[in-house]
């Protein structure tokens, strides 16, 4: 699955200061590394859930990628989100104990599992827990909003240079890449993501190339002129 060691204890983990173990003193860590499954393998195109399945668990991304999408009553699916390592899946459907969508790995992955209703009784006794639940909603709905404006842009290639732009940002939000960097997801995620024909990503991403934002080679990308990506992920002409 993975080649460098990753560690299963989370006062180990990297992600610690990220994840739920920020909200709670060290010497009780202890406690909530009991109520968690940590470095769960998933290989690419494995369900971490199905939609409309009951539900009591969060996932935290340890390595690697994954995708939530939904499906329609008319049976149209539809990419709802990418989450990268340090990043909380299921918020959307702890809540009411019922999945909202469904989930699965873009690449080789692990994740961490959750079980929330313990969750919230540890929480009673540690107040910063409630602190840090606050901080992590708030992360998910900046990041839903983000997610919001990407789409409501005209231009198909602003909605790509403003995509590459959020996803490039969370990246370094973990210290993950530089300016290049590997895109997990194919043509025809990102495509049903921002509500574009596959064909128009294609077109999109050439202009992008032509105009010296970026190169590309498969899924790798590099971005060569930063400002001039920002510039076009701004403009509202179509």
């Amino acid at each position: 699955m993975t080649k460098n060691k990753v560690a299963s204890n989370c006062s180990e983990c990297t992600l610690a200061k990220r994840c739920v173990p920020s909200g709670m003193p060290a010497k009780k860590l202890f406690r909530f590394e009991n109520i968690v499954q940590t470095n769960i393998p998933y290989n690419t195109g494995d369900s971490l859930f199905v939609q409309h399945t009951k539900t009591n668990y969060l996932y935290v991304v340890k390595t690697g990628s994954f995708k939530t999408q939904m499906v329609s009553a008319h049976g149209t699916e539809h990419v709802h989100n990418f989450f990268l390592p340090g990043e909380v899946i299921g918020l959307d459907s702890v809540g009411i104990g019922m999945t909202l969508n469904s989930s699965k790995a873009l690449e080789p992955s692990l994740a961490c599992k959750i079980d929330y209703p313990l969750l919230r009784n540890i929480r009673k006794e540690f107040p910063t827990l409630s602190d840090f639940s606050v901080k992590l909603y708030s992360t998910a709905l900046a990041s839903m909003s983000q997610v919001q404006n990407i789409i409501s842009l005209q231009a198909a290639s602003s909605r790509l240079a403003a995509f590459l732009l959020f996803h490039h940002r969370r990246l370094l939000s973990s210290n993950l890449q530089t300016t290049s960097f590997q895109l997990p997801m194919t043509r025809q995620d990102i495509a049903s993501h921002l509500g574009l024909a596959v064909e128009t990503v294609s077109r999109s991403f050439s202009k992008l190339i032509e105009t010296g934002c970026i190169e590309k080679e498969g899924r790798s990308i590099q971005i060569l002129d930063n400002k001039k990506l920002e510039q076009l992920a701004n403009s509202s002409a179509r």
